[in-house]
């Protein structure tokens, strides 16, 4: 793999070169300190050491700086004649040729790995975004795959009971649907459907046993068989065998009531009988032309 700016590991700016120039100053005052005990030993050991630091921390710009200020102060301050700038003799020339033998050559072998820890970080960043979008391209295709296999089923469900469900809502999707003829059988209003939804048929004691099928907070009631009492045009309710059934997806869950074919029931008010239907469309018919609509 092609890392173009693994040679920039450093952190940039300034702040780079002014750590250098501490570290240098610093280098400069333990040389001080130990001048007594030293005298002309090693004159440039701490410099060396101080070129290792700031190339480790700081990069190659600020070791190079580094390495430019120190010859000349431990050349000056640490190497006889001391605080002399006259003359440039033998041992000079020995202690400067090599430090810039050493000084150098950790120089570049620091940023050589530097620069390889720096690229193998950058690797592994890399491979880490690409394992993160292998994993949500998987889930999205689980997702997919799910929602396909879903859409199937519910399509299959819809065509085998289309003519018998009456009502169809997910509640994380805002979605509710009620058949139309049912509605005009039950001769509520479609402004109040709308406004209400399916609790605007029912009757007040069964839409408060289902509530959980219109709150995401509510306990939902189990899937099977439910008797529901549903309004009619002369203003009383009518049993009526209802099948509940879920289905969930991951845009939530789908409720599905339809009207069970069964035995006929009788009407808790004293209306006409619901004789029994095949499918909720007979239902439908029936009660309209009992009801004279």
């Amino acid at each position: 793999m092609d890392i173009r700016n693994a040679r920039r590991w450093a952190e940039p700016g300034a702040k780079r070169y002014v750590g250098a120039s501490m570290v240098v100053l610093a280098a400069f005052l333990v040389r001080s300190l130990l001048h007594p005990v030293l005298d002309h030993s090693m004159p440039g050991i701490f410099f060396v050491c101080a070129v290792i630091i700031v190339e480790f921390f700081w990069g190659l710009g600020p070791a190079i700086m580094a390495m430019v200020i120190s010859i000349p102060i431990f050349d000056f301050f640490f190497v006889p004649p001391f605080r002399d700038i006259g003359e440039l003799d033998r041992r000079d020339v020995l202690i400067i040729t090599g430090f810039l033998l050493i000084a150098p050559l950790a120089v570049v072998l620091i940023e050589r790995l530097r620069r390889a820890q720096y690229r193998a970080e950058l690797i592994a960043e890399v491979a880490q975004t690409r394992y993160e979008m292998l994993l949500r391209a998987e889930n999205e295709r689980m997702l997919l795959s799910d929602s396909v296999q879903l859409g199937n089923a519910l399509m299959t469900y819809l065509t085998n009971h289309l003519d018998t469900i009456f009502y169809l809502a997910n509640l994380a999707t805002h979605y509710e649907f009620v058949d139309e003829h049912f509605r005009r059988a039950t001769g509520v209003a479609p402004e109040v459907v709308k406004r209400e939804g399916l609790r605007a048929l029912l009757h007040p004691e069964d839409a408060a046993r289902v509530a959980g099928l219109f709150s995401a907070d509510g306990e939902r009631p189990q899937h099977g068989v439910h008797n529901l009492r549903m309004r009619t045009r002369e203003g009383g309710y009518e049993m009526f065998h209802c099948e509940l059934q879920y289905f969930r997806a991951h845009v939530g869950t789908y409720v599905i009531l339809r009207l069970h074919a069964g035995p006929a029931v009788c009407p808790v008010s004293p209306l006409h009988t619901l004789a029994p239907a095949a499918n909720a469309r007979d239902v439908v018919e029936t009660r309209v032309v009992s009801g004279g609509g």
